[in-house]
């Protein structure tokens, strides 16, 4: 039986393989609250959810499609997220979805914004389901677009929108004080780095040439600085923007290539920040899968949306192996031993927590707890972060300062030492 806009019932699973065999029976996996279970499917229906899971579950992208879907998104997260939680408001009141989306795009003042949300709007009156009409470039992710989902094929939208506007705003929360606590370092390096390209630009050609008239002999250090003073002093006006170029280059080639999963392991590393990134991590992973199976999304199909928006590389491929893992039938504590990555992303507490959840049939409702505590956690990080790294960045500043003081000082002392005899 179909629900709305003659979707599959929200109790089907996307993209979970059938048998040929007609006389074998269909299984059924409990967790939470028999997400896994799978009615008959035409052969219509079952094209329509293939098409539905090819647009949830991430293609492949080029690195330059990536970059360009970001940058079309610059500045809308919040306004997306207004969206989601100004249209939940409306539907609980009683209104249509239309009349609603009406509304919303009468009060938007960003343009791309209002392109976005007239397209929707287009499409709706047209007769396609919301989900779908939503599914628009890359403003809406996949962990929204299936609660969308499933809540028009449940009849209760409103419901569900309401939800995954209260955890969306649990997830940028983190993410804001995850980024909050990094501010601190992030300028104290670029402070150091500007002060240094500064002296080395300004300052150290002047003492170039009190150094050089002092015909003595030079250490390694003051030699390898008079190198780095005249390079500047020629080439100046194009090593300063190319410096601030290459480190924008560097961003782009860790954040878009192959490099990315290997920067994201280094981080992970760092006294206190690779703590908080964990903890932040393992609370999104909680807030999204345990959200996503509460809104009666199957739970392979919400393993593979929660792995679609893991910006994390190593996490993202553990979460597309659990998913395949899970539907062949295999539960999660045998997944979880099959896995060997396991014990180095998920901690073992929470590894127990899942089992426990899974075997009670509350395994939403255990995610979401596990999502608190890590939160917290990620916070507690969060606030101790400049006390861990405090020490760290004043070594290395200090480092630079006592390494131009001593290619400045020792000559100046071994010339007056010379004098002196």
């Amino acid at each position: 039986m179909s629900g709305k806009n003659g979707h599959p019932k929200a109790s089907e699973t996307g993209g979970v393989k059938e048998s040929n065999r007609p006389d074998e029976k269909k299984e059924e996996t409990k967790s939470g609250s028999d997400i896994l279970a799978k009615p008959e499917t035409s052969p219509e229906k079952n094209e329509e959810k293939k098409d539905m899971t090819a647009k949830l579950n991430t293609s492949k992208k080029s690195g330059l499609k990536k970059i360009l879907d970001t940058l079309g998104s610059i500045g809308l997260g919040r306004e997306r997220a207004n969206f989601i939680e100004n249209l939940a408001i409306l539907l609980n009141s009683g209104i249509s979805v239309i009349d609603a989306l009406r509304a919303l795009h009468a009060e938007l003042k960003s343009k791309p914004m209002k392109k976005v949300v007239a397209q929707i709007i287009q499409e709706v009156e047209s007769g396609i389901a919301l989900w779908r009409a939503m599914d628009n470039r890359s403003f809406f992710s996949p962990y929204a677009l299936a609660m969308i989902r499933i809540g028009e094929e449940a009849g209760s939208l409103s419901k569900n929108m309401e939800y995954l506007s209260v955890q969306q705003e649990k997830d940028r929360s983190l993410r804001s004080k995850v980024r909050m606590a990094m501010i601190y370092p992030s300028i104290v390096l670029v402070l150091t780095a500007i002060i240094t390209l500064g002296l080395a630009w300004f300052v150290l050609p002047q003492l170039v040439s009190v150094l050089i008239s002092l015909n003595a002999k030079l250490p390694l250090v003051t030699r390898v600085i008079i190198v780095i003073a005249n390079f500047f002093k020629l080439h100046g006006g194009v090593a300063v923007p190319s410096f601030f170029g290459a480190m924008c280059m560097i961003f782009a080639v860790c954040k878009y290539t192959p490099l990315k999963g290997p920067v994201q392991q280094f981080i992970f590393h760092i006294p206190g920040v690779g703590t908080m990134a964990r903890a932040a991590t393992i609370a999104r992973f909680g807030v999204i899968l345990g959200s996503l199976i509460r809104a009666g999304v199957p739970l392979v199909e919400s393993i593979r949306s929660m792995a679609d928006v893991t910006d994390t590389v190593y996490y993202r491929r553990f979460y597309y192996r659990l998913a395949d893992s899970i539907e062949v039938g295999q539960s999660f504590a045998l997944s979880f031993a099959n896995l060997k990555e396991t014990k180095k992303l998920i901690p073992v507490s929470v590894q127990q927590l899942i089992v426990t959840g899974e075997k009670s049939g509350k395994m939403a409702e255990m995610l979401l707890r596990i999502a608190e505590i890590y939160e917290k956690k990620a916070e507690e990080s969060a606030q101790r972060l400049p006390v861990v790294l405090e020490p760290m960045l004043l070594i290395f500043i200090g480092g630079i300062v006592g390494t131009i003081a001593f290619a400045i000082i020792v000559p100046i002392y071994s010339i007056v030492g010379s004098v002196g005899r």
